[in-house]
């Protein structure tokens, strides 16, 4: 077992031992830590199509190499990770692992083991040089948004929620309730 944080696309995030985390299966347990104090959560099934990043525990005997490429990782959500790879990509059936040095500089402190899902990426980019412009400057994906890939059915019965919720509370009449009703369900 091995100890990972795992961080969800709504931004969640999870700490505990992984059981068997594969990134050649869908999916792995997890045993929870209880740190915020919930004692409810014990075991964890984690698909990895709903986790964004999850990163793993450095190798002891393990020496980080000098970082050899600039990458920009392009999540679904718009975020992007910056950093420089130290070694190869591990290539795995449902996402890649990879050893992240930060974007300031190549400097052994601060780097990562993180395992990437392939559904949580739109793409890996190799750079020249990292965009220079002020985070709020350099402008994102925003327009994409993952969860709605993720859960549409989801979505569905929240626009069903707030359509009840409207013509219970009078903002809809019976005709708009009812073609509003039956336009969400179309879409089905």
């Amino acid at each position: 077992m091995a100890h990972v944080n795992i961080r969800f696309f709504d931004d969640e995030m999870m700490s505990g031992n992984a059981r068997e985390l594969d990134f050649d299966e869908p999916d792995f347990l997890v045993d929870v830590d209880d740190v915020a104090g919930i004692e409810n959560n014990e075991t964890a099934w984690v698909p990895l199509s709903a986790v964004k990043w999850v990163e793993l525990p450095l190798s002891e005997d393990r020496q980080p190499e000098t970082p050899t490429r600039k990458v920009a990782i392009r999540f679904l959500d718009g975020e992007v990770l910056r950093g420089h790879i130290d070694g190869a990509l591990q290539r795995h059936r449902y996402g890649i692992v990879l050893l992240l040095h930060p974007e300031e500089g190549g400097a052994n402190g601060g780097v990562r083991k993180l395992g990437i899902p392939f559904s949580a990426v739109k793409a890996l980019f190799y750079v020249r040089e990292f965009d220079p412009r002020h985070p709020e400057e350099r402008g994102s994906s925003d327009g994409y948004l993952a969860r709605r890939t993720m859960a549409p059915l989801l979505d569905v019965l929240e626009e069903m929620d707030m359509l009840d919720r409207l013509h219970s509370n009078g903002v809809l009449s019976d005709s708009e309730y009812s073609s509003k009703r039956t336009a969400v369900l179309e879409r089905l």
